[in-house]
């Protein structure tokens, strides 16, 4: 490992100014969680230490949308209440991100810019087309999660996650790994539908299906299968079926490909539990 520098800040606009004359190689920790597992200080030139950036440390209900800081910790987005009533998939997914200590840590924003396929937030993200704003010397961006996911800017940020509050909406998330405990996904599912109670129908929806490819997968045949979609006996296994014949379509020929066959039936089954209990409203 070549040595690098490391500089902290407590304000944003202080990151920022250092950016305009940091060198290209700039590396970006706040959790640190994943800094020595991935090797990100091989070839830094300067560390920028942004956990004491109170500016990206929260959660706001604008009623439409909720704004969440790239520094948010997984601990406190899975115990929001605003998150737990408006957004149920993130807290969900939130609170299975690695233990105790890690959620205490690790950030959202970190978890988008890390780009991991198995990250926890990303398949939420995506099913709730959440918009991504960053930050750098080219100014501010607004980005989509795929972009965010392939595109950051040497020297970019990510400052804030914006999630559209859909009225009537519900969501979840399931994953699957090698423990039922602090576990990195094998395969995971999240899901939004917007649902009329009074005729027990999905007006719309959309899945995203994570850990197959380097972003979330979210197959148009499910956001077609979704639309005016009665919920009744059938509705598992025919969901089932479209997500068995897209882990097809993607990894066929994997050494993965048996497993995460299998593994998506009994996450389609979960994932419809979660959607159509009586307690999950969002």
């Amino acid at each position: 490992m070549t040595g690098y520098a490391i500089a902290g800040f407590s304000k944003l606009e202080d990151v920022l100014q250092e950016l305009a004359h940091a060198p290209a190689q700039t590396v970006f920790i706040s959790g640190g969680t994943d800094f020595i597992n991935n090797s990100l200080g091989n070839n830094a030139g300067l560390v920028i230490d942004l956990s004491q950036v109170a500016e990206l440390k929260y959660i706001k209900d604008l009623g439409s949308e909720i704004r969440i800081g790239g520094g948010t910790t997984f601990a406190a987005i899975a115990a929001s209440p605003v998150i737990k009533a408006k957004a149920g998939a993130l807290a969900q997914a939130a609170g299975q991100v690695g233990s105790v200590q890690i959620r205490n840590r690790a950030t959202i924003g970190g978890n988008i810019a890390s780009a991991s396929p198995a990250g926890d937030s990303l398949p939420v993200l995506a099913v709730y087309n959440a918009g991504i704003h960053t930050a750098g010397p080219e100014g501010a961006r607004v980005l989509t999660l795929e972009q965010a996911l392939i595109g950051l800017q040497a020297k970019e940020l990510i400052t804030e996650i914006v999630i559209p509050v859909a009225a009537g909406s519900r969501s979840g998330f399931v994953k699957v790994g090698s423990r039922s405990q602090v576990t990195i996904a094998k395969m995971s599912l999240a899901a939004q539908v917007i649902y009329d109670s009074s005729k027990n129908m999905i007006v719309e929806g959309k899945v995203a299906m994570g850990a197959l490819g380097k972003t979330p997968v979210c197959p148009l045949a499910i956001q077609k299968f979704f639309s005016q979609q009665v919920v009744d006996e059938s509705f598992a296994a025919n969901l089932t079926l479209l997500l068995a014949e897209t882990v097809d379509e993607m990894i066929t020929g994997r050494a993965s490909h048996p497993y995460k066959k299998a593994a998506v039936r009994g996450l389609a089954h979960d994932l419809t539990g979660l959607l159509f209990a009586a307690c999950n409203r969002n």
